[in-house]
């Protein structure tokens, strides 16, 4: 027997991506990549080792998620999920269901605000109520906002006189912490006690192993890892995924981002193998919408006296950013509030080449390595997004959000929910749009986000009309964040994101065309099959 290519799929629906509604129905796949996709009859005469039918299927290429916190993810599957809790009595009696008496910590997570019929956090002497003797801690659906009880406080060493006037914690009339912790206070406080069970090597590939298979069965083939706040422990090691993919056990591909680039080693992005590699510096500028610490020009609507907070001046993050720039490495910056869009723009137009090249594919081409990831990007106006337009930017969006936080954004924003996630202003401005969940701050879901930036709508078809409906996307411009301008994300434009020859053999089947089907009907599509590398990793 001559020379044979590993395998042959044929007889599917194959959606390229590379241009609208172009398919092809045959993919011929040869040592982890794409030598030939085109017609059936063509590719008969590939001589190979394996044929499959895809009997007509739907094809579309792998799917990567942008923004997912990945051990954090896989953590909060063992935690205490609250989000049924509709007060904070009935949180409190979901968590002591849970209390089996030991002395560990005890944590929930996946709290909204808006949710509970007191429209705020429990407190600490609330959550005694679970106990006195073991640690408590609860995490906000957002992750910005941390709830712990008196236990926690005790071992973190919070008190009303080492406490005092941390901006970032709040407190009873009598100046006795109440057991709130936001932003940088987790830093502080309380990653040292989550970081110490998570840096134990052990638990982190035990949980890993567990759990990343269930990326496939929802089509993802490429995760990009955020690691943790900028001066807490990482979350995301490369050990933990290089020991899997030395094992032939990791069925996604991986891209760390991570505050901890480029003082470790000065890797640059893309520095690894074809399954880990270096992302993007991660940099957070503001909070979230939910717990009001997103930075704001202007007062929240539904709160005159908060504008939430930004975490660097100007100068320190020029100084920063063109540390990042210079090393050759992306740099990925959470933005939610409008003040912080402000503030990303001014720095980044005193390091970024401005450019007047209206396509977004060449002003990221000619910038190479140094491209700058604005993540979120949930409010900004009309002057904002022309001044994003001109640089080499990527906006790393969640249209998820729109399904999460839909029900009280508009109370947040007032007037200003018109800049939120203006994902067609984006796009008619020249902006190239990737997409991701932010998972667990929402579940991994990616056809949940297509269909949300498609009606604008929340899966029970909240606002009836859309929120702000004349932002939605197309089908095929939805679908392209999660596939094909995704790529750019970790500089691999040229290698993944569309089925063409000399890209990986990374693609999906799926049991309903999304091209065909009712827009909101895209949440209920369900992965047949995830092949990764031309190797099928997770099938129904």
């Amino acid at each position: 027997m001559g020379f044979c290519f590993d395998k042959l799929f044929y007889n599917g629906k194959i959606y390229t991506m590379d241009k609208p509604g172009e398919t092809v129905e045959a993919i011929v796949a040869h040592d982890g990549k794409i030598v030939f996709a085109g017609g059936n009859e063509e590719a008969a005469g590939y001589p190979v080792a394996e044929k499959e039918d895809l009997g007509g299927r739907a094809v579309l290429p792998g799917i990567s998620d942008t923004h997912i916190h990945v051990l954090m993810d896989c953590s909060n599957k063992s935690n205490v999920v609250l989000n049924t809790a509709r007060s904070i009595a009935e949180l409190v009696e979901q968590m002591r269901a849970r209390d089996d008496g030991a002395v560990s910590w005890l944590t929930g997570c996946d709290v909204t605000m808006s949710d509970l019929e007191e429209n705020r956090y429990p407190l600490r002497f609330e959550l005694d109520r679970i106990s006195t003797e073991r640690p408590i801690a609860v995490m906000s659906h957002c992750l910005h906002v941390n709830m712990v009880n008196s236990k926690a406080l005790e071992m973190m060493g919070v008190t009303k006189e080492s406490a005092a006037g941390d901006p970032c914690l709040s407190f009873y009339e009598d100046g006795e912490p109440d057991g709130i912790i936001r932003e940088e206070a987790f830093t502080k406080y309380l990653a040292p006690f989550m970081s110490a069970i998570m840096a134990e090597p052990g638990y982190r590939k035990n949980l890993i192993r567990k759990y990343i298979a269930e990326y496939s069965r929802h089509g993802y083939t490429t995760l990009h890892a955020i690691s943790s706040f900028d001066a807490a422990p990482p979350f995301e090691y490369f050990d933990q995924y290089y020991e899997m993919e030395r094992e032939g056990a990791l069925p996604v591909r991986i891209r760390i981002n991570s505050a901890y680039f480029p003082d470790a080693l000065y890797a640059q992005t893309g520095f690894g193998t074809d399954m880990v590699k270096v992302g993007a510096r991660k940099i957070f500028l503001d909070g979230s919408l939910g717990g009001r610490t997103a930075a704001m020009r202007e007062p929240y609507s539904d709160m005159p006296d908060e504008k939430g907070d930004l975490f660097y001046t100007k100068e320190t993050l020029i100084e920063l950013l063109q540390k990042i720039y210079d090393s050759g490495l992306e740099a990925s910056v959470h933005i939610i509030g409008d003040a912080a869009m402000e503030l990303i723009l001014d720095a980044a137009e005193a390091v970024y080449p401005a450019s007047d090249e209206r396509c977004p594919e060449k002003r990221l081409a000619a910038a190479g390595l140094r491209r700058l990831r604005v993540i979120h990007a949930s409010v900004a106006d009309p002057v904002q997004i022309g001044r994003l337009a001109r640089l080499p930017i990527i906006l790393d969006v969640q249209p998820n959000f729109i399904n999460s936080d839909g029900g009280f954004a508009p109370d947040r924003l007032g007037e200003r929910i018109k800049g939120f996630t203006p994902l067609r202003s984006y796009i008619d401005a020249g902006i190239l749009l990737a997409g991701g969940s932010d998972a667990p701050v929402d579940p991994p879901l990616p056809f949940l986000g297509m269909e949300c930036a498609v009606t604008r709508k929340s899966i029970t078809g909240f606002p009836e009309g859309g929120l702000v409906p004349e932002e939605a996307l197309s089908v095929y411009e939805a679908v392209s964040m999660y596939t094909r301008n995704a790529a750019y994300c970790s500089s691999e434009e040229h290698i993944k994101g569309t089925i063409s020859a000399g890209k990986y053999a990374d693609f999906i089947t799926i049991d309903k065309d999304i091209f065909e089907i009712a827009p909101t009907e895209i949440h209920t599509i369900n992965v047949l099959k995830t092949v990764m590398g031309g190797r099928t990793v997770w099938e129904a």
